[in-house]
């Protein structure tokens, strides 16, 4: 998720590929920038209500495609509109990321371990972008703007298929049973 944030500052530094492509202004550039924290934040609350009603795994797993899918589908679109909706899907697919970590940690960690596992979590979301930004980089100047996007976009689908096969969705049996306690 946090290198699918950054890939488009990284973009956006390209004025020979990706800024003459799109003939973008300052002003849709701004736009651009700020269109994925538009829906980001204003659907954490109805993030934190699907991720409590239907657990983490699943609600997760579908946030997760959707960014991962959406990342990858700006190597294909054409113009400014379709650029700033991908921005905002993508918004959509990542406002689960805060929410359903934050339940995963506390139904999977006793409460002396869970500040431990918040500041791991929290200092990932700092590291993710450094090291997205660092490969995006790369992947910019060596194959071009359209194959870091499929390449950053898809490549992270490979994490959804140990998280689909080997996690658990037992979270909501987990608050049922603290709540026996």
């Amino acid at each position: 998720a946090y290198f699918d944030r950054v890939n488009l500052s990284v973009a956006l530094a390209d004025r020979e590929g990706f800024l003459a492509h799109f003939r973008l202004t300052n002003d849709q550039r701004g736009l651009l920038g700020s269109a994925f924290f538009w829906s980001y934040a204003l659907l954490q609350i109805p993030a934190g209500w699907l991720v409590d009603k239907y657990g983490v795994k699943w609600t997760y797993a579908i946030g997760f495609f959707l960014w991962s899918i959406t990342s990858a589908a700006t190597a294909i679109v054409g113009g400014f509109e379709q650029l700033l909706m991908l921005r905002i899907l993508l918004g959509v697919g990542e406002c689960v990321i805060t929410p359903g970590g934050m339940r995963w940690i506390r139904f999977n960690f006793d409460e002396k371990r869970r500040g431990t596992a918040v500041g791991i979590y929290m200092a990932a979301a700092k590291v993710g972008p450094a090291l997205g930004a660092w490969l995006a980089t790369k992947l910019l100047g060596t194959l071009g703007w359209q194959q870091m996007f499929l390449i950053i976009g898809l490549g992270s689908l490979a994490w959804l298929v140990p998280w689909v096969i080997f996690m658990t969705n037992d979270d909501r049996a987990q608050e049922a049973e603290q709540k026996k306690a």
